[in-house]
Protein backbone atom coordinates (compact mmCIF):
# COMPACT_ATOMS: atom_id res chain seq x y z
CA UNK A 1 0.00 0.00 0.00
CA UNK A 2 2.80 2.41 0.90
CA UNK A 3 4.55 1.55 -2.38
CA UNK A 4 1.36 2.34 -4.32
CA UNK A 5 1.02 5.70 -2.56
CA UNK A 6 4.66 6.55 -3.34
CA UNK A 7 4.16 5.56 -7.01
CA UNK A 8 1.03 7.72 -7.30
CA UNK A 9 2.88 10.67 -5.77
CA UNK A 10 5.73 10.23 -8.26
CA UNK A 11 3.29 10.15 -11.20
CA UNK A 12 1.42 13.23 -9.98
CA UNK A 13 4.70 15.04 -9.40
CA UNK A 14 5.95 14.17 -12.89
CA UNK A 15 2.69 15.39 -14.46
CA UNK A 16 3.01 18.66 -12.60
CA UNK A 17 6.56 19.22 -13.84
CA UNK A 18 6.03 18.09 -17.42
CA UNK A 19 3.52 18.40 -20.24
CA UNK A 20 2.73 16.14 -23.16
CA UNK A 21 1.52 17.06 -26.65
CA UNK A 22 -0.05 14.95 -29.39
CA UNK A 23 -1.05 16.06 -32.88
CA UNK A 24 -1.23 14.64 -36.36
CA UNK A 25 -3.48 13.79 -39.27
CA UNK A 26 -4.85 10.96 -41.36
CA UNK A 27 -5.72 11.15 -45.03
CA UNK A 28 -6.82 8.99 -47.90
CA UNK A 29 -5.57 9.87 -51.38
CA UNK A 30 -6.39 8.01 -54.60
CA UNK A 31 -4.32 9.01 -57.64
CA UNK A 32 -3.95 8.23 -61.32
CA UNK A 33 -0.97 8.62 -63.66
CA UNK A 34 -1.35 8.87 -67.45
CA UNK A 35 1.65 8.88 -69.80
CA UNK A 36 1.78 9.80 -73.49
CA UNK A 37 2.67 8.41 -75.98
CA UNK A 38 1.16 4.98 -75.47
CA UNK A 39 -1.52 6.18 -73.04
CA UNK A 40 -0.15 4.03 -70.23
CA UNK A 41 -2.24 4.44 -67.07
CA UNK A 42 -1.48 3.54 -63.47
CA UNK A 43 -3.46 4.04 -60.28
CA UNK A 44 -2.59 4.16 -56.60
CA UNK A 45 -4.32 4.50 -53.23
CA UNK A 46 -2.46 5.99 -50.27
CA UNK A 47 -3.61 5.99 -46.64
CA UNK A 48 -1.27 8.27 -44.70
CA UNK A 49 -1.27 8.77 -40.94
CA UNK A 50 1.09 11.02 -39.00
CA UNK A 51 1.61 11.29 -35.25
CA UNK A 52 3.64 14.06 -33.59
CA UNK A 53 4.61 13.68 -29.95
CA UNK A 54 6.11 16.32 -27.68
CA UNK A 55 7.14 15.95 -24.05
CA UNK A 56 8.35 18.92 -22.03
CA UNK A 57 10.18 16.92 -19.39
CA UNK A 58 11.57 19.84 -17.40
CA UNK A 59 11.95 23.57 -17.82
CA UNK A 60 15.05 23.04 -19.97
CA UNK A 61 14.59 19.55 -21.42
CA UNK A 62 12.19 18.42 -24.17
CA UNK A 63 11.71 15.31 -26.31
CA UNK A 64 10.01 15.29 -29.74
CA UNK A 65 9.06 12.41 -32.03
CA UNK A 66 7.26 12.09 -35.36
CA UNK A 67 5.96 8.90 -36.98
CA UNK A 68 4.69 8.33 -40.54
CA UNK A 69 2.42 5.35 -41.20
CA UNK A 70 1.59 4.68 -44.85
CA UNK A 71 -0.30 1.96 -46.69
CA UNK A 72 0.10 2.13 -50.46
CA UNK A 73 -1.73 -0.07 -52.95
CA UNK A 74 -2.18 0.06 -56.70
CA UNK A 75 -0.58 -0.82 -60.02
CA UNK A 76 2.56 -2.92 -59.69
CA UNK A 77 4.64 -0.40 -61.65
CA UNK A 78 3.82 2.20 -58.96
CA UNK A 79 4.92 0.02 -56.01
CA UNK A 80 8.61 0.00 -55.08
CA UNK A 81 9.04 -1.50 -51.57
CA UNK A 82 12.79 -0.82 -51.43
CA UNK A 83 12.31 2.86 -52.27
CA UNK A 84 9.44 3.25 -49.79
CA UNK A 85 11.47 1.76 -46.92
CA UNK A 86 14.72 3.59 -47.76
CA UNK A 87 16.15 5.73 -44.97
CA UNK A 88 18.82 8.38 -45.68
CA UNK A 89 19.82 8.63 -42.02
CA UNK A 90 22.56 6.91 -40.05
CA UNK A 91 20.00 4.90 -38.07
CA UNK A 92 17.56 2.68 -39.96
CA UNK A 93 14.15 3.90 -38.79
CA UNK A 94 11.88 2.94 -41.70
CA UNK A 95 10.28 -0.49 -41.95
CA UNK A 96 7.90 -2.24 -44.33
CA UNK A 97 5.45 -4.24 -42.21
CA UNK A 98 3.39 -5.48 -45.16
CA UNK A 99 4.49 -6.20 -48.71
CA UNK A 100 3.25 -7.90 -51.87
CA UNK A 101 3.22 -7.16 -55.59
CA UNK A 102 0.53 -4.49 -55.37
CA UNK A 103 0.66 -3.13 -51.80
CA UNK A 104 3.15 -1.94 -49.19
CA UNK A 105 2.70 -0.90 -45.57
CA UNK A 106 5.44 1.26 -44.04
CA UNK A 107 6.22 2.96 -40.74
CA UNK A 108 8.98 5.58 -40.55
CA UNK A 109 10.28 7.44 -37.52
CA UNK A 110 11.42 10.70 -39.15
CA UNK A 111 11.71 12.76 -35.94
CA UNK A 112 13.23 11.63 -32.66
CA UNK A 113 15.35 14.21 -30.88
CA UNK A 114 15.99 15.74 -27.50
CA UNK A 115 16.37 19.47 -26.90
CA UNK A 116 18.21 21.15 -24.06
CA UNK A 117 17.66 24.91 -23.86
CA UNK A 118 19.00 27.25 -21.22
CA UNK A 119 19.90 30.91 -21.41
CA UNK A 120 21.33 31.70 -24.84
CA UNK A 121 22.10 28.07 -25.68
CA UNK A 122 20.02 25.40 -27.41
CA UNK A 123 21.38 21.90 -28.10
CA UNK A 124 19.47 19.27 -30.08
CA UNK A 125 20.49 15.65 -30.70
CA UNK A 126 18.76 12.96 -32.75
CA UNK A 127 16.70 12.77 -35.92
CA UNK A 128 15.59 16.31 -36.68
CA UNK A 129 15.24 18.81 -39.52
CA UNK A 130 18.18 21.21 -39.90
CA UNK A 131 16.53 23.88 -42.01
CA UNK A 132 18.94 26.55 -43.30
CA UNK A 133 17.14 27.24 -46.58
CA UNK A 134 15.57 30.64 -47.24
CA UNK A 135 14.05 30.36 -50.71
CA UNK A 136 10.81 28.56 -51.54
CA UNK A 137 11.64 25.88 -54.14
CA UNK A 138 15.40 25.35 -54.37
CA UNK A 139 17.51 25.65 -51.20
CA UNK A 140 21.23 25.91 -51.91
CA UNK A 141 21.95 26.25 -48.16
CA UNK A 142 20.00 23.11 -47.20
CA UNK A 143 23.07 20.90 -46.78
CA UNK A 144 21.55 18.38 -44.39
CA UNK A 145 18.09 17.34 -45.61
CA UNK A 146 16.94 18.44 -49.05
CA UNK A 147 13.32 17.93 -50.12
CA UNK A 148 11.23 17.75 -53.28
CA UNK A 149 8.85 20.57 -54.18
CA UNK A 150 6.57 18.01 -55.84
CA UNK A 151 6.11 15.97 -52.64
CA UNK A 152 3.09 17.98 -51.44
CA UNK A 153 1.83 15.21 -49.10
CA UNK A 154 4.90 15.52 -46.84
CA UNK A 155 4.74 19.04 -45.35
CA UNK A 156 7.05 18.12 -42.45
CA UNK A 157 9.87 17.28 -44.90
CA UNK A 158 12.72 14.82 -44.22
CA UNK A 159 14.99 14.90 -41.19
CA UNK A 160 18.57 13.80 -40.59
CA UNK A 161 20.53 12.23 -37.72
CA UNK A 162 22.37 15.22 -36.31
CA UNK A 163 23.82 17.04 -33.34
CA UNK A 164 23.12 20.77 -33.43
CA UNK A 165 24.15 23.56 -31.08
CA UNK A 166 22.82 27.12 -31.38
CA UNK A 167 23.95 30.23 -29.53
CA UNK A 168 21.65 33.27 -29.64
CA UNK A 169 23.63 36.49 -29.50
CA UNK A 170 20.39 38.51 -29.38
CA UNK A 171 16.85 38.41 -30.79
CA UNK A 172 18.04 38.66 -34.41
CA UNK A 173 21.51 37.09 -34.40
CA UNK A 174 22.67 33.53 -33.79
CA UNK A 175 25.50 31.11 -34.51
CA UNK A 176 24.94 27.42 -35.18
CA UNK A 177 27.04 24.28 -35.57
CA UNK A 178 25.49 21.10 -37.02
CA UNK A 179 26.99 17.66 -37.64
CA UNK A 180 25.10 14.76 -39.23
CA UNK A 181 25.85 11.23 -40.44
CA UNK A 182 24.03 9.61 -43.38
CA UNK A 183 23.24 5.96 -44.11
CA UNK A 184 26.67 5.48 -45.72
CA UNK A 185 28.43 6.75 -42.61
CA UNK A 186 29.44 9.97 -44.36
CA UNK A 187 29.63 13.10 -42.21
CA UNK A 188 28.24 16.50 -43.12
CA UNK A 189 29.39 19.30 -40.82
CA UNK A 190 28.85 23.03 -41.16
CA UNK A 191 28.64 26.31 -39.27
CA UNK A 192 26.09 29.03 -39.88
CA UNK A 193 26.08 32.61 -38.64
CA UNK A 194 22.89 34.68 -38.94
CA UNK A 195 22.27 38.37 -38.26
CA UNK A 196 20.03 41.29 -39.17
CA UNK A 197 21.10 44.68 -40.45
CA UNK A 198 18.71 47.49 -41.38
CA UNK A 199 15.77 45.08 -41.58
CA UNK A 200 17.53 42.55 -43.82
CA UNK A 201 18.42 39.05 -42.58
CA UNK A 202 21.78 37.62 -43.62
CA UNK A 203 23.52 34.31 -43.08
CA UNK A 204 26.80 32.71 -44.07
CA UNK A 205 27.69 29.02 -43.98
CA UNK A 206 30.93 27.09 -44.26
CA UNK A 207 31.51 23.36 -43.94
CA UNK A 208 31.90 20.00 -45.64
CA UNK A 209 29.15 17.92 -47.26
CA UNK A 210 29.21 14.13 -47.07
CA UNK A 211 33.03 14.17 -46.86
CA UNK A 212 33.21 14.92 -50.60
CA UNK A 213 32.91 18.70 -50.95
CA UNK A 214 33.98 21.80 -49.10
CA UNK A 215 31.10 24.27 -49.01
CA UNK A 216 30.86 28.02 -48.58
CA UNK A 217 27.66 29.98 -49.04
CA UNK A 218 25.14 32.42 -47.70
CA UNK A 219 21.65 33.85 -47.94
CA UNK A 220 19.63 37.02 -47.49
CA UNK A 221 15.96 37.84 -46.93
CA UNK A 222 14.38 41.27 -46.84
CA UNK A 223 11.04 43.05 -47.15
CA UNK A 224 10.95 46.10 -49.42
CA UNK A 225 7.58 47.85 -49.21
CA UNK A 226 5.75 44.53 -49.17
CA UNK A 227 7.96 42.83 -51.76
CA UNK A 228 9.75 39.97 -50.05
CA UNK A 229 13.12 39.19 -51.70
CA UNK A 230 15.05 36.00 -50.96
CA UNK A 231 18.33 34.64 -52.21
CA UNK A 232 20.85 31.97 -51.33
CA UNK A 233 23.97 30.49 -52.88
CA UNK A 234 26.52 27.78 -52.20
CA UNK A 235 29.81 26.84 -53.82
CA UNK A 236 30.88 23.19 -53.63
CA UNK A 237 34.53 22.27 -54.23
CA UNK A 238 35.75 18.66 -54.17
CA UNK A 239 38.07 17.72 -51.35
CA UNK A 240 41.55 16.38 -52.08
CA UNK A 241 41.86 13.15 -54.05
CA UNK A 242 38.40 13.45 -55.61
CA UNK A 243 38.35 12.65 -59.31
CA UNK A 244 36.21 15.69 -60.10
CA UNK A 245 38.23 18.85 -59.53
CA UNK A 246 35.67 21.35 -60.83
CA UNK A 247 33.46 23.35 -58.51
CA UNK A 248 29.68 23.47 -58.57
CA UNK A 249 27.65 26.62 -57.92
CA UNK A 250 24.01 26.69 -56.83
CA UNK A 251 22.25 30.08 -56.72
CA UNK A 252 18.53 30.61 -56.17
CA UNK A 253 16.81 34.02 -56.13
CA UNK A 254 13.12 34.55 -55.45
CA UNK A 255 10.46 37.15 -54.74
CA UNK A 256 6.90 37.09 -53.45
CA UNK A 257 4.22 39.75 -53.00
CA UNK A 258 0.75 39.69 -51.41
CA UNK A 259 -1.79 42.11 -52.89
CA UNK A 260 -4.61 43.78 -50.98
CA UNK A 261 -7.10 41.18 -52.31
CA UNK A 262 -4.91 38.37 -50.80
CA UNK A 263 -3.54 37.28 -54.19
CA UNK A 264 0.04 36.09 -53.69
CA UNK A 265 2.52 35.89 -56.55
CA UNK A 266 5.86 34.09 -56.29
CA UNK A 267 8.77 33.63 -58.64
CA UNK A 268 12.17 31.98 -58.34
CA UNK A 269 15.21 31.34 -60.52
CA UNK A 270 17.83 28.64 -60.02
CA UNK A 271 21.29 28.46 -61.57
CA UNK A 272 23.07 25.17 -60.93
CA UNK A 273 26.00 24.27 -63.22
CA UNK A 274 25.40 20.53 -63.13
CA UNK A 275 25.11 20.10 -66.88
CA UNK A 276 22.28 18.52 -68.83
CA UNK A 277 20.55 15.58 -67.15
CA UNK A 278 18.47 12.70 -68.46
CA UNK A 279 14.85 13.41 -67.58
CA UNK A 280 12.80 15.68 -65.37
CA UNK A 281 11.24 12.61 -63.74
CA UNK A 282 14.64 11.72 -62.31
CA UNK A 283 14.07 14.31 -59.58
CA UNK A 284 10.33 13.87 -59.08
CA UNK A 285 10.53 11.77 -55.92
CA UNK A 286 13.37 13.74 -54.34
CA UNK A 287 16.05 16.22 -55.35
CA UNK A 288 19.58 14.92 -55.68
CA UNK A 289 21.19 17.16 -53.03
CA UNK A 290 21.87 20.83 -52.29
CA UNK A 291 24.80 20.42 -54.68
CA UNK A 292 22.64 19.06 -57.53
CA UNK A 293 19.12 20.40 -57.15
CA UNK A 294 18.10 20.05 -60.78
CA UNK A 295 19.09 18.36 -64.03
CA UNK A 296 20.03 21.47 -66.00
CA UNK A 297 21.67 24.82 -65.38
CA UNK A 298 18.79 27.31 -65.64
CA UNK A 299 15.40 26.75 -63.99
CA UNK A 300 12.44 29.11 -63.64
CA UNK A 301 9.43 28.93 -61.28
CA UNK A 302 6.24 31.00 -60.91
CA UNK A 303 3.27 30.51 -58.60
CA UNK A 304 -0.04 32.25 -57.88
CA UNK A 305 -2.21 31.59 -54.82
CA UNK A 306 -5.65 33.09 -54.25
CA UNK A 307 -8.49 32.52 -51.75
CA UNK A 308 -11.37 32.08 -54.20
CA UNK A 309 -13.89 31.79 -51.34
CA UNK A 310 -13.66 31.81 -47.53
CA UNK A 311 -13.19 28.02 -47.54
CA UNK A 312 -11.60 27.53 -50.97
CA UNK A 313 -7.98 28.25 -51.80
CA UNK A 314 -6.52 27.84 -55.30
CA UNK A 315 -2.92 27.69 -56.46
CA UNK A 316 -1.33 27.59 -59.93
CA UNK A 317 2.38 26.88 -60.39
CA UNK A 318 4.76 26.20 -63.24
CA UNK A 319 8.44 25.51 -63.90
CA UNK A 320 10.52 25.75 -67.03
CA UNK A 321 13.78 23.80 -67.32
CA UNK A 322 15.56 25.90 -69.90
CA UNK A 323 18.45 23.74 -71.05
CA UNK A 324 16.37 20.61 -71.64
CA UNK A 325 13.27 22.46 -72.86
CA UNK A 326 10.98 20.73 -70.38
CA UNK A 327 8.19 22.15 -68.28
CA UNK A 328 5.91 21.48 -65.33
CA UNK A 329 2.46 22.88 -64.54
CA UNK A 330 0.43 22.27 -61.42
CA UNK A 331 -2.92 23.18 -59.92
CA UNK A 332 -4.09 22.77 -56.33
CA UNK A 333 -7.59 23.32 -54.92
CA UNK A 334 -8.05 23.11 -51.15
CA UNK A 335 -11.53 23.23 -49.60
CA UNK A 336 -12.29 23.24 -45.87
CA UNK A 337 -15.36 21.01 -45.39
CA UNK A 338 -15.63 21.47 -41.63
CA UNK A 339 -13.20 22.20 -38.82
CA UNK A 340 -10.09 20.02 -39.22
CA UNK A 341 -11.46 18.24 -42.31
CA UNK A 342 -10.16 19.31 -45.75
CA UNK A 343 -10.58 18.12 -49.31
CA UNK A 344 -7.89 18.76 -51.93
CA UNK A 345 -7.53 18.18 -55.66
CA UNK A 346 -4.02 18.32 -57.10
CA UNK A 347 -2.89 17.85 -60.70
CA UNK A 348 0.70 17.82 -61.96
CA UNK A 349 1.67 17.88 -65.64
CA UNK A 350 5.16 17.26 -67.04
CA UNK A 351 6.42 17.58 -70.57
CA UNK A 352 9.93 16.24 -70.83
CA UNK A 353 12.34 14.58 -73.25
CA UNK A 354 13.18 10.91 -73.09
CA UNK A 355 16.71 9.59 -72.68
CA UNK A 356 17.14 9.64 -76.45
CA UNK A 357 16.24 13.36 -76.58
CA UNK A 358 14.10 12.59 -79.62
CA UNK A 359 10.73 11.63 -78.18
CA UNK A 360 8.52 14.00 -76.22
CA UNK A 361 6.93 12.37 -73.16
CA UNK A 362 3.94 13.90 -71.42
CA UNK A 363 2.86 12.77 -67.97
CA UNK A 364 -0.23 13.78 -66.03
CA UNK A 365 -0.71 12.97 -62.34
CA UNK A 366 -4.02 13.66 -60.58
CA UNK A 367 -4.71 13.32 -56.83
CA UNK A 368 -7.81 13.66 -54.63
CA UNK A 369 -7.18 13.89 -50.88
CA UNK A 370 -9.44 13.88 -47.84
CA UNK A 371 -7.49 14.90 -44.73
CA UNK A 372 -8.47 15.02 -41.05
CA UNK A 373 -6.13 16.86 -38.68
CA UNK A 374 -6.12 16.64 -34.89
Amino acid sequence: MIKKIILICIILRSQALSSQELSGYINGMPSVVVQQPGSDTWWQMLVHNRLNFGWQMTEHLRVDAGIRNRFISGSQDMINPASISSDPGWAKMSWNWAKNKSAVGNTALDRLFITYEKGKWKVQAGRQRVNWGQTFVWNANDLFNTYSFFDFDYPERPGCDALRATYYHNATASSELAVSVNHDGKVTAAMMNRWNKKGIDYQIIVGQQAETDLVVGGAMTGDFSGLNLRGEMSYFHPVKNCVDTSGIVAISVGADYIFSNSLMLQTEILYNNVGKGRSLMDIYAAPLSAKRMSICEWNLFVNATYPVAPRLNASLSSMYFVNIQSCYAGISLDYSLVTNLDFSFIAQYFSTLSNSDRENIQILLAFARLKYSF
